[in-house]
């Protein structure tokens, strides 16, 4: 194999480092066995995380593939311009426009943002179903808790359901679109923190609402039979939760309380011992490209341990999460299907890397969307025929998070909260958000200046309270700890806000919805 001479006269391969404000990577060059030029990104904040690349994608005004090209000089340049405001995934997709000059050549052009149909995003073959409101957060579970929004319209207080634990910053998978891909510390926190910040939520949280909120409390005891507190607990990333050293032990102090476990984790460590999992209400893995993760044997996510507590217990909710991307091929999807039909999973949930701008998010739903009706996975109106359910998430524009956050505040604080432990090594603290989606955040609509994903969480842009002040959260009335027509213009969740707002303004009610729908999404603690 010849190397690429990037620098000066040495035979070595050399390194070319190329940084941007925002995500810096050092990108090695060097030619393969065809005489190829692929390209090698290490995050420079974490050299664990890297990106291959051995072609780029020209793709038309519309946003569509016009074909796959081998890397060469030109072009490079090109990515590395595009670099400086994109992802990198969104980056190596290099728009083509038609010269004025000629009917048939094209010029690449350097910054132009990928523009799809106005339309387009009803060109998308997609249903939303019961397994969609089920095993995601698309806002309709939230009506299941009218009277904690009652409170929050009258009061102005509110009241976390939901709460996710990050635990530490460390994980054995190396994916391309990680959403934290920017840790490099531990940031591990103790099993006494992890403790203590449920108990604020759950047993302390439930007497300040029997105390101060009586009339709602008792509203609320009455649809759901336990006082406003806690009621889900998810363990999640940040890093890889069953790595943590004090997973077990915290697994098993929840589930000697009143609430429902939810684990996202994308392996299962054999030191582990496998009896803990049937702790949880429901598990989701989360399935990697298929040379990012060290728990497929030969490269096949189907090789990979899974523990026999978690496939043989009929009780627990189990799925599949797969991000689709130029890393799938073509049976990749069909195969995800055919290992929750021998495992007798419960579901796979398919979806876009959101750290694509929104056009181009959308453009991948529809090129997912089509694949999934050519599979056969899904019918001519995007209804599931097996295990897979599309979900269709994607950013919101400004126009949209204008007319939603009229008061300049996130809505989801009142029912929800993310603890990542990020800075909590050199702090001894660490903060609380609103979701977990500030670190994709990726603005489509500005041309000039589109927003680049930071992926990493950023307290002092996104941060509510400390973790040691999350109690914070529901004993002070809702604060605008950031505008979010500012800092969060490409939301991922604005369907949950809209529902919200619409509900304390009384354009929406949550209890006549209640009312009227027959059809119940399962896991309600986790909306």
């Amino acid at each position: 194999m010849k190397n690429l001479m990037l620098r000066g006269n040495s035979a070595k391969m050399q390194e070319c480092i190329f940084s941007n404000p925002t995500m810096d990577y050092e990108i090695t060059e060097k030619l393969n066995s065809k005489g190829d030029i692929e390209l090698k990104l290490v995050h420079r904040g974490n050299s664990a995380h890297t990106i291959k690349i051995n072609y780029f994608q020209v793709v038309d005004s519309e946003g569509e593939v016009i074909k796959r090209v081998p890397v060469d000089k030109k072009l490079l340049l090109i990515f590395k311009e595009r670099l400086k405001r994109y992802d990198p995934n969104q980056a190596m997709k290099i728009p083509s426009v038609k010269r004025k000059d000629s009917n048939s050549s094209f010029s690449l052009a350097i910054g132009t943002e990928v523009n799809p149909k106005s339309d387009l995003i009803n060109e998308v073959i997609h249903k939303r179903t019961n397994q969609e409101t089920s095993f995601t957060s698309t806002g309709e579970k939230l009506a299941w808790h009218y009277p904690i929004f009652n409170k929050l319209k009258t009061t102005g207080y509110g009241s976390i359901i939901r709460a996710t634990l990050t635990l530490h910053q460390k994980c054995s998978s190396r994916c391309s679109y990680c959403s934290t891909i920017a840790r490099n510390k531990s940031d591990s926190i103790s099993l006494d923190e992890a403790k203590r910040f449920v108990e604020k939520l759950y047993t302390e949280q439930a007497n300040y609402n029997k105390l101060n909120f009586t009339e709602y409390n008792d509203q609320y005891r009455n649809l759901t039979g336990t006082d406003i507190r806690l009621k889900g607990v998810i363990l999640s990333g940040g890093g890889q939760p069953n790595l943590w050293p004090n997973f077990s032990e915290l697994v098993e102090w929840l589930s000697g309380l009143d609430l429902d476990i939810g684990l996202i984790t994308n392996g299962f460590p054999k030191n582990i011992s496998e009896e803990i999992y049937n702790r949880f209400k429901w598990i989701r893995i989360s399935i990697t490209p298929e040379d990012a993760s060290p728990h497929y044997i030969d490269g096949k996510f189907e090789n990979q341990y899974i523990p026999q507590s978690i496939i043989s217990n009929n009780s627990l909710t189990v799925g599949y999460s797969y991000v689709f991307g130029d890393w799938t091929n073509e049976q990749i999807l069909t195969r995800l299907n055919n290992s929750a039909l021998e495992n007798n999973f419960n579901y796979v949930r398919v979806l876009t890397d959101c750290n694509l701008t929104r056009n181009n998010q959308i453009i991948s739903h529809n090129e997912l969307s089509k694949s999934l009706l050519n599979l056969g996975l899904v019918n001519s109106d995007g209804s599931p025929t097996s295990k897979v359910f599309h979900q269709l998430k994607y950013h919101s524009i400004e126009k949209e998070v204008q007319s939603i956050f009229t008061e300049g505040q996130c809505l989801l604080q009142s029912y929800n909260v993310f603890w990542d432990t990020t800075g909590h090594d050199e702090q001894g603290f660490s903060y609380c958000y609103p979701c977990d989606s500030v670190t994709v955040l990726a603005d489509g609509d500005e041309i000039i200046n589109p927003e680049v994903p930071s992926r990493r969480f950023d307290s002092r842009k996104f941060g509510t309270y400390r973790n040691t002040e999350v109690e914070n959260l529901y004993k002070k009335p809702l604060r605008n700890f950031f505008d979010p027509r500012q800092t969060c213009k490409s939301c991922l969740f604005t369907r949950n806000n809209k529902i919200i707002s619409e509900h304390i303004t009384n354009k929406f009610n949550m209890k006549d919805y209640w009312d009227k729908n027959s059809d119940q999404p399962q896991h309600l603690n986790f909306p």
